[in-house]
Order: C-alpha cells, then sequence, then structure tokens
C-alpha cells in the first residue's frame, strides 16, 4: 500500500506553490498552504520576510486543517530566505512536525542555502528528512527540474517495509 502523504509548505511568491503543486499531483498527497493572517506583500513583505529569517522568527500562522499525526509522512517545503528556511514554515515545523511519524523537506531558492535550511528544519522537527528537493532560480520551469522532482517522488512514493519482512 502506497504511504498516506501530507504536502505542508508556505509560498510568498507562488515558485514553491508551483513545486508543491507537482508534487501533490505525482504523490496524489493532502496538501496543507501554510498561511499567515498578515501576508507579506511588496518591498516591506520582502524586507520583513529577510529580517524573519536571518533572526530565526517563528510568526503566527492561521490553524492547519490537517493533522500529521494520521500520515505516513510529512513533506514540508518552502522557499529559502536569506540562507535560512521561510519563517511561517519554521513556525509549522515547531508547532507540528514532530506529530509526523517520518518528513522530507523540499525548497526552492535563488542561489543557496537549502543544506542550512534543511538542517534547521531536522532540527526542529526532531527528525532527519527520508528526501530533500532542492528547485533553484534557473531550474524553476518543469521541464529543467523533472528529473530531481522524479527521483524525489520515488523516494517518498515507495512503500515502507514492515517489521520481520
Amino acid at each position: 500500500m502506497k504511504p498516506r502523504i501530507l504536502l505542508a509548505y508556505y509560498s510568498m511568491t507562488g515558485h514553491t506553490r508551483d513545486i508543491a503543486e507537482e508534487l501533490r499531483s505525482a504523490l496524489q498527497a493532502d496538501v496543507e498552504e501554510i498561511r499567515e493572517p498578515h501576508p507579506r506583500r511588496g518591498l516591506r513583505g520582502v524586507l520583513r520576510a529577510l529580517f524573519d529569517a536571518v533572526l530565526r522568527r517563528e510568526p503566527p500562522i492561521g490553524t492547519p486543517r490537517h493533522d500529521p499525526a494520521v500520515y505516513d509522512l510529512l513533506a514540508m517545503g518552502g522557499p529559502v530566505w536569506a540562507g535560512r528556511m521561510a519563517s511561517p514554515l519554521r513556525s509549522y515545523a515547531r508547532q507540528l512536525a514532530e506529530r509526523a511519524p517520518r518528513v522530507a523537506f523540499f525548497c526552492t531558492e535563488g542561489g543557496r542555502g537549502a543544506e542550512q535550511a534543511f538542517d534547521d528544519l531536522g532540527r526542529l522537527c526532531g527528525k532527519i528528512p527520508e528526501a530533500t528537493l532542492v528547485v533553484d532560480a534557473q531550474h524553476l520551469p518543469p521541464g529543467l527540474h523533472l528529473d530531481t522532482l522524479q527521483r524525489f517522488v520515488a523516494k517518498l512514493g515507495r512503500e515502507r517495509p514492515t517489521p520481520g519482512h
């Protein structure tokens, strides 16, 4: 039986949302979009995002609709801001990720910082990810990240062996 997967993501510009939609379709996953009560817009939103990321803040987020504890795996994703994971995703991870039996991470980034962001997420949820996916700005068009996305999906979509088998 295929694992039940919850895909939780935050997206400010829509790039991560696009990747999350591709993953949702490929994994047949339920989706949880992480939302903030005060969305980040314009230059002020970008500056707030950078400060929050650098200071590792955990801003308030909306109440999630899905409980990660009822899924086999939680795949979390968001953009990398200033070498750190997006603050709303940090909030989600702190509040809910420990409830998930297994985790995987994905991100979009302009340049670099994914490894540090994934390390930080791993510490927040107390788990090592089963798989990671990085889509940088050069590879945002679907045809340019298809291979790496398919490898990520293959790792997450396989069945878990039952103990003793």
